[in-house]
C-alpha cells in the first residue's frame, strides 16, 4: 500500500523525510494510519488520450 509519511523514516529501506510517499506492506500501513505516522496515498489510473469511437453509418 502507497502511504504519505507525516513523520520522518529511516531503516534498511532507506530514509524518508515528512511527505514522502512510500510502499509499505498492508499491516504496516494500517500500524502507521493508527500511531499518525501516516495517511494513506489515492492511487488513480493514470488517464490516457482515447479517442470517442463512433460507429460509422452506411451512406444509401
Amino acid at each position: 500500500m502507497k502511504v504519505k509519511l507525516l513523520v520522518s523514516r529511516s531503516g534498511p529501506a532507506g530514509s524518508f523525510a515528512p511527505g514522502a510517499e512510500i510502499e509499505v506492506e498492508d499491516a504496516e500501513a494500517v500500524r502507521m494510519f493508527d500511531a499518525g505516522q501516516a495517511v494513506p496515498v489515492r492511487v488513480d489510473e493514470p488517464e490516457t488520450a482515447t479517442r470517442k469511437v463512433t460507429p460509422e453509418k452506411a451512406v444509401k
